[in-house]
């Protein structure tokens, strides 16, 4: 026996301190074990597709990100779009119709209860003078009262005509309708019985008469101008709505452009480095081309979008909403010089009435012409002095009748001149009408602005996605050319 032979086995090493380790031993002539793959993310199933499935699905991510942002492109400004010329046309073609109609009906009514104020003057002798006429003692404008309360009657006519288009307010245009022909019978009887009343006293109309002018008025204040003021309301609550939907859609698009855009952006680019790293190459020109043609996109969508938004918000903070206050301020003022010359032909006691109702209407005026961030200007104040004029008016008319001075008041009231009502509420109302049509112009012009933001919208944009989405193909496509 040997040396060798006799030396003991080594020991075996002992573990590491810390360091346990378990080794389960095979069983004898068991296969070798295998790790149980886990789930695959998409980067790892790309990466497994051979060389041309990764271009041909990198092509894909970038369509799709190009069709989406096509999608909320169109759908976007079509939907400002169409928003933008509702409200136009809610605002140009109704409510300024549906406020012209409350302003006719209000001033038929004045100029009907004016021409029952003129008549002769308390001078006036038995016998007329040779060479001198019957009209040469006449107090008071009745013609001018006549031939306004026609033009406001066929004015009326007019507007009633064109809301009747609009099929959601053809009932209460016809209601409209009904009551203005009871109105037109009530005051021409009043007019026939005054005028068959020869030779009476400048501001003592017949009773008869006085009382169908007031039965026609009851119907005026019951049924027609509600249902007019109703009628503008219903309009103008209409374009308010429209004006807050298109702006909040346009404000909402152009969050919606601007996200897509830069995701659109970002796989593009994405993909270009890719493959430039694959292929050795700097730039695919056709991508490089169809990633600009977003950026563009994506740059400009929200900026137009965002214009719009503001030119929609301008156009009801600085033209709808002032003009509405003014258009109802010259009805308003109109109803006023109604009740006015409907108590100057009534008892002082039973006419307390129509004075309770003009005082109620002016403090309605004061409050509609206060002026605001909109109207503190050179205009509006030019507009407040028109209506003191008018106020002082008044007030000279009131002192006069209760003076007993009738034809004095009756020239006052209806004669045309500065110093007199007829002249003065016409003048007022000319400027209260040029004020509320500089307010419309405005809004007219943002409106247009509007439209004008998003022109060649959206055709132009979907047409340079279309554009982009050639240009992938073609880009992609030389890169699978070279695989044969």
């Amino acid at each position: 026996m040997t040396t060798s032979q006799a030396s003991p086995a080594p020991a075996p090493a002992p573990p590491s301190p810390g360091l346990r380790t378990e080794v389960t031993p095979a069983a004898p002539g068991a296969p070798p074990a295998r790790r149980r793959p886990g789930p695959r993310t998409p980067l790892v199933r790309l990466r497994t597709l051979s060389a041309p499935g990764r271009l041909r699905a990198q092509a894909l991510a970038m369509l799709v990100v190009l069709a989406a942002l096509c999608a909320v492109v169109v759908t976007g400004t079509v939907s400002v779009r169409d928003d933008a010329a509702a409200l136009h046309q809610v605002v140009a073609g109704r409510a300024t119709a549906a406020a012209d109609l409350r302003f006719a009906l209000a001033d038929l009514d004045a100029q009907r209860a004016n021409s029952l104020v003129p008549g002769h003057s308390a001078d006036r002798p038995a016998v007329l003078p040779p060479g001198r006429s019957a009209e040469e003692y006449e107090a008071g404008n009745r013609v001018l009262a006549l031939l306004t309360a026609q033009q406001r009657r066929t004015e009326a006519s007019d507007l009633l005509r064109r809301l009747a288009a609009d099929p959601a307010e053809g009932p209460r245009v016809r209601t409209l309708l009904d009551g203005l022909g009871r109105y037109d019978d009530l005051s021409g009887r009043s007019a026939h019985v005054d005028e068959q009343t020869a030779d009476r006293l400048a501001g003592r109309p017949p009773a008869t008469a006085v009382t169908l002018s007031v039965e026609a008025g009851q119907v005026m204040h019951t049924e027609l101008l509600p249902g007019a003021v109703a009628l503008a309301a219903d309009y103008q609550r209409r374009a308010a709505e429209l004006e807050g939907r298109a702006a909040g859609a346009a404000t909402r698009a152009a969050a919606v452009v601007g996200a897509v855009g830069a995701a659109a952006t970002g796989v593009l680019v994405l993909c270009q480095y890719r493959l430039a790293r694959r292929y050795g190459r700097v730039f695919n020109p056709p991508l490089l081309a169809a990633t600009l043609a977003v950026v563009a996109i994506t740059a400009t969508g929200p900026w137009a979008l965002l214009s719009t938004a503001d030119a929609l918000r301008a156009a009801g903070r600085d033209g709808l909403r002032p003009w509405s206050r003014l258009a109802e301020a010259r009805a308003v003022a109109a109803e006023a010089a109604a009740t006015e010359s409907r108590w100057f032909v009534r008892d002082t006691a039973v006419g307390s009435l129509e004075s309770a109702r003009f005082h109620a209407l002016t403090g309605r005026l004061d409050t509609l012409l206060a002026p605001t961030g909109s109207t503190a200007r050179a205009a509006h104040r030019e507009l407040l002095t028109r209506y003191g004029h008018f106020r002082e008016d008044d007030r000279k008319l009131r002192r006069l009748r209760a003076a007993g001075r009738l034809e004095e008041a009756t020239v006052v009231l209806t004669e045309v001149g500065r110093g007199r009502v007829a002249f003065d509420f016409w003048d007022f109302a000319t400027r209260l009408d040029t004020e509320a049509g500089g307010h419309m112009a405005t809004f007219t012009t943002e409106a247009g602005r509007a439209r004008g933001e998003l022109s060649g919208w959206p055709a132009i944009p979907a047409t340079g996605v279309g554009v982009a989405g050639v240009l992938v193909v073609v880009g992609v496509r030389a890169r699978l050319a070279e695989y044969g």
